[in-house]
Formats: C-alpha cells, sequence, structure tokens
C-alpha cells in the first residue's frame, strides 16, 4: 500500500505541476511491478512533457496487476509473462503490446546455508516456497525436472513473495523461489543463498510484457497514449543499461531500499527491451504447454491471439538500435 500510494502521488504531482496536462488530456492507468519501470521512466526524463497523464499504482507482484487490469481497475499493466497467462487463459480482456528481457538467472532459487541442499537432488522431501502459477512456479517445476525429480518428491507452499522470505527466512520452508529485487534484498539482509544450478537459464524466459485492456485498445486516443508509452519505455530501460549507478540510486530512493541493494539487482536483471513481433508466441506458448502438463494449467491454452503488435512500432525501433539492428 505504502508503494501504491507513493507513485499515485508522484502521478498526481506531475498532473498538478506540468501545464502540458490539461483537464481534456487523456489519462492512462498503470500498474507496475515494485514501481521499477516507472522510476526509470522519470530518472530518464521520458515522463517529461507527456501528452497525456499517466496515474501509476505499484505492486509486489504480477499478480494483482493482472487482477486490477482484469477488474477494469487499470488500463495498462507490466507484468511477467506467466501471469498474463493466466489471466488470458481465464478470458481476461486483456493483451500483450510490448516486451522487455530480465535475464533468467535473475529468476533463482534460494535457501538457507544451514538447510542441507547443496544440489538439486537435495530438495527431495523438502517444503519449497512459490507464487502459484508465477515464475517461482515455473522455476521450481523446471528445477525439479533438472534434478530428475517429481513434484510430489517436494511439498510446496504456495506464498506470495513477502510470506515466502519470511517463511524461508524463519525455517518454515528450506527452500524459497523468488525474482528480484527480491534475491539481491534475501542474500543481503537474511543471509540466504542461491541453490547450485537452481537460476533460470535454460528453464525461464524472462520475458515481461506490458499488457493493456481491450477497452483501452478500442479508444483512439489511449491507443496512441500507449504506443508512445512503450516507445518512452524502451529508451528508459536503455539509459537504465547505461547508467546503472544513477538508476540504481534513484531507485534506491523511490523504493527506499539501499543503494547496494539496487545496484545488485541492476546488475543481475540486466533488462533489456525487446523488438516485439510474432517470433515471442511460441515461448509463450511452450509456457502454457509446459504448465498445462503439470495441470497448473486446468486446461490447453492456444496464445496466438494474446498479442496485439500493431502498437509496437515505435518501440520496435528503440529496440532494434540499441540490439544493433538484432532482434
Amino acid at each position: 500500500m505504502r508503494l501504491a500510494a507513493l507513485f499515485t502521488g508522484v502521478a498526481l504531482a506531475l498532473s498538478t505541476l506540468n501545464p502540458l496536462f490539461a483537464a481534456d488530456k487523456v489519462t492512462l492507468r498503470l500498474g507496475d511491478v515494485k514501481g521499477d519501470r516507472f522510476a526509470a521512466l522519470k530518472a530518464s526524463g521520458e515522463l517529461n512533457n507527456l501528452p497525456y497523464d499517466l496515474k501509476l499504482t505499484a505492486f509486489d507482484s504480477g499478480a494483482p496487476v493482472q487482477e486490477a487490469l482484469n477488474a477494469g481497475a487499470l488500463d495498462v499493466g507490466f507484468t511477467g509473462d506467466l501471469p498474463f497467462l493466466f489471466v488470458y487463459a481465464a478470458g481476461a480482456p486483456v493483451k500483450a503490446v510490448g516486451a522487455w528481457q530480465n535475464n533468467p538467472d535473475s529468476i533463482a532459487l534460494l535457501t538457507r546455508p544451514n538447510a542441507g541442499i547443496h544440489r538439486l537432488q537435495d530438495l527431495k522431501g523438502k517444503q519449497i516456497a512459490v507464487n502459484r502459477g508465477g515464475w517461482g512456479h515455473y522455476l521450481l517445476l523446471g528445477l525439479l525436472e533438472r534434478a530428475g525429480l517429481k513434484p510430489d518428491d517436494v511439498t510446496l507452499r504456495f506464498l506470495n513473495p513477502v510470506d515466502g522470505r519470511a517463511a524461508l527466512t524463519s525455517g518454515a520452508v528450506s527452500a524459497w523461489a523468488p525474482w528480484e529485487p527480491y534475491i539481491a534484498t534475501s542474500t543481503a539482509v537474511d543471509g540466504t543463498v542461491r541453490v547450485p544450478d537452481g537460476g533460470g537459464k535454460g528453464i525461464m524466459s524472462g520475458y515481461s510484457y506490458a499488457l493493456a485492456r481491450d477497452e483501452a485498445l478500442s479508444d483512439a486516443d489511449k491507443r496512441k497514449a500507449i504506443a508512445d508509452l512503450l516507445a518512452r519505455l524502451a529508451k528508459a530501460q536503455i539509459w537504465a543499461q547505461q547508467h546503472p549507478q544513477e538508476f540504481a540510486s534513484v531507485l534506491g530512493k523511490t523504493l527506499n531500499m539501499p543503494t547496494n541493494i539496487t545496484r545488485s539487482w541492476i546488475a543481475d536483471a540486466r533488462i533489456r527491451p525487446l523488438v516485439f513481433d510474432a517470433q515471442l508466441i511460441p515461448t509463450l506458448q511452450k509456457s502454457a504447454d509446459f504448465f498445462h502438463r503439470y495441470q497448473v494449467l486446468p486446461k490447453a491454452v492456444d496464445v496466438s491471439k494474446a498479442f496485439d503488435f500493431s502498437l509496437s512500432a515505435q518501440a520496435n525501433q528503440v529496440a532494434q538500435h540499441a540490439l544493433g539492428g538484432k532482434s
């Protein structure tokens, strides 16, 4: 709630102080996880001279962003690919309109040094905290496959990131599968460690999406605003890559986190914009099929219509330039 109040206050302050924000300007209601992308937008100057108003609410994880989108409380949301998969499968009126990638190893399994987990096979018989249907859940199932174990060889505790961290530090579980910045915070503050070979490389895509409600996509003014926001976000992410120390300082102040943690977060996540095109469809389909195989998704899902590529031209130009013309 404190993060939500903070960023909503920032958005309202921008609206009040900037004469370009007129009463008749279109307003985009944006939801972000931890507010890091919004912080990059602001620090890079990409929020200057907006031709629309931007009202932001920050959340601790992707699932509540999806819930807010589905309920009509947001026009646009930033979240991981897997939370999107679940609401899309449930028929939510949302589509992916942009994308970026985190380093897959910035999603990882943590344990306590004294928990007796020195290799993936040591997970057998242990209790492990994951976020149901999210990155942690997907990672853990993939790691069990990697170790030659089955889901019923462990006991899953479905907890949100805050409760998962508390469960690991208290000894209620032996391992926990978070992502950044929870990894940086837990390892620095709680003394937890990464399980060897317990990172997301080879399992996770690391993709996150900008999502938009169908109602917003059917509004001509909001479509223009969303396309502009996607291009600004890609520029902001490139700025953050090029100014890691400055961005770490901004993140620390914005989120009330120690700078050593935000520096570790940025270095680990290595967020980069992606060219948003049909090449992304098979990756999400692979995730859908994987979760269906484990009955996490109750039915098979065709994700081919989960994307709207028509707003990404400006953002794609930015990403292509940053990637040297390679997608």
